[in-house]
């Protein structure tokens, strides 16, 4: 790492609780100050559960309201089934095999089987902040988004509290209020459909009663019936967790509201350019998967993703496949001055100049090591889109292909009745990665061990036993 990187680093560590606590009044600015920039990522949110995207059930009245102003991506998709590879791509503007913060093989349980972010990439943080940006952070996943994991290079404030989002939007609100005359570059993580889900129930979303929040117990029952991969999936079992995710969905987009509120009281919202996507989504039984960060399917890999433009009062619809690569150049275009746009050559990836990839290499520690299933998840998987066509490349030979438009759920792998096409696209993965810098690692991250209250953390986000 450059001095220069190192020393910017240095800093923009030392200045997180002074930015990201300190509380102001006011917010008046010059009227040529350029806008201001929110990214929000709705952490372990798939988009076929959310109404804005047509999911039966109301959980997101808020989304859908946005989406009346925004441009709403049908075909977006997270270059990762995992936290920390995919908000790596969101602020890198890279795939995985790029960046290199992806998981590795251990031989015990260790959450620590994942690189972080190399200080040695440019973040979308630092670049707006190298152009006059203030950039501060509200993060909930004291697990996967902690500084130990990089993933704040370029944020002069960085603050991560584990807790629902109508704990997490009081700083925000508080930060909102300060006295600046920069432009601001505000990230906020929300974690509420993450287990344990925020399913504190909401009278009339669903015809049936909801398990309260429970620690993850149901979701844990549901692993221990599924994972294995034996027999059917208990469908009333299934259900129940599904109900407490659609309720913490409904509860997180009240949320999302608030913020939104506030942009608007603080004069903000029509100066703002609004991001809102996902990290990833959950299963829930699809392929006798359960949660996340196991495998490449659709449920896993489709995510919201909302662009509302600074004073943009129209909706509309974009059908164009689209990926976590695409959000720093989607941001960068849409701000005006040399200063931003001059960065525009560091990230390249736009919607359509690129191939549409996602990877995910083994599964966290736990789930690798010692359990009746981690047979399964000893692989590296990658996906591959071709239009409708997706093909899966795995490490242990067991390539598939689905044909999206006619089977949405993936249930008829066409691997050999489509082997000609299969091999076609396989080739054009291997093409496409062989043309783009793979980052390689020194060896091991060299992490230290976490502390009492990290692994008390990654235990209620289910990393650990």
């Amino acid at each position: 790492m450059s001095q220069r990187r190192w020393l910017a680093h240095q800093l923009g560590g030392a200045a997180t609780l002074l930015l990201a606590l300190g509380a102001g009044t006011g917010c008046s600015r010059p009227a040529a100050t350029p806008p201001n920039v929110l990214l929000v990522t709705l952490d372990t949110v798939r988009a076929d559960h959310l109404s804005a995207y047509g999911y039966p059930v109301a959980t997101s009245p808020r989304l859908q309201a946005l989406a009346r102003q925004a441009t709403l991506y049908r075909q977006a998709r997270a270059t990762s089934p995992w936290t920390i590879p995919t908000h790596a791509s969101l602020f890198t503007g890279k795939f995985p095999f790029e960046h290199g913060a992806i998981s590795f093989k251990v031989d015990r349980p260790d959450a620590r089987n994942a690189y972080p972010l190399p200080y040695e990439h440019l973040t979308l943080a630092e670049a707006l902040r190298d152009s006059g940006y203030q950039t501060a952070a509200f993060v909930a996943n004291g697990g996967y988004l902690a500084p130990r994991w990089q993933i704040n290079q370029g944020f002069q404030g960085y603050l991560t509290r584990q807790v629902w989002a109508a704990e997490l939007n009081k700083p925000i609100r508080r930060w909102l209020r300060r006295d600046a005359r920069e432009p601001f570059f505000l990230f906020v993580n929300y974690m509420d459909a993450h287990r344990p889900y925020n399913s504190v129930p909401r009278p009339g979303l669903l015809p049936r009663a909801v398990t309260p929040p429970d620690d993850g117990r149901l979701l844990t029952q549901l692993c221990e019936r599924v994972l294995p991969a034996r027999g059917p999936v208990p469908d009333e079992l299934r259900q129940r967790v599904v109900d407490q995710y659609d309720t913490a969905l409904a509860n997180l987009d009240e949320q999302l509201g608030q913020l939104l509120d506030r942009l608007v009281e603080l004069g903000l919202y029509d100066r703002t350019l609004i991001v809102v996507t996902s990290d990833h989504g959950e299963y829930f039984g699809e392929h006798h998967l359960v949660e996340h960060s196991k495998d490449v399917y659709e449920a896993a890999l489709r995510v919201p993703l909302l662009v509302k433009l600074p004073g943009q009062r129209a909706g509309r619809e974009d059908a164009t496949p689209v990926s976590s690569v695409d959000v720093p150049r989607l941001i960068l275009e849409a701000l005006p001055g040399e200063g931003p746009r001059a960065r525009l050559a560091d990230f390249p990836y736009r919607p359509g100049n690129h191939p549409l990839l996602a990877e995910n290499e083994f599964t966290r520690a736990k789930d690798l090591v010692g359990r009746p299933w981690s047979w399964r998840f000893d692989r590296v998987r990658a996906a591959f889109f071709d239009g409708p066509w997706k093909a899966l490349r795995s490490s242990d030979g067991r390539h598939e292909l689905y044909q999206l438009e006619r089977d949405p759920a993936e249930a008829h792998d066409l691997a050999s009745a489509e082997a000609a096409r299969l091999r076609q696209m396989l080739t054009a993965l291997e093409r496409f990665e062989g043309s783009r810098p793979r980052y390689r690692h020194a060896g091991p991250p060299g992490l230290p061990e976490p502390d009492a209250e990290e692994r008390e953390q990654l235990r209620s986000l289910g990393y650990l036993d």
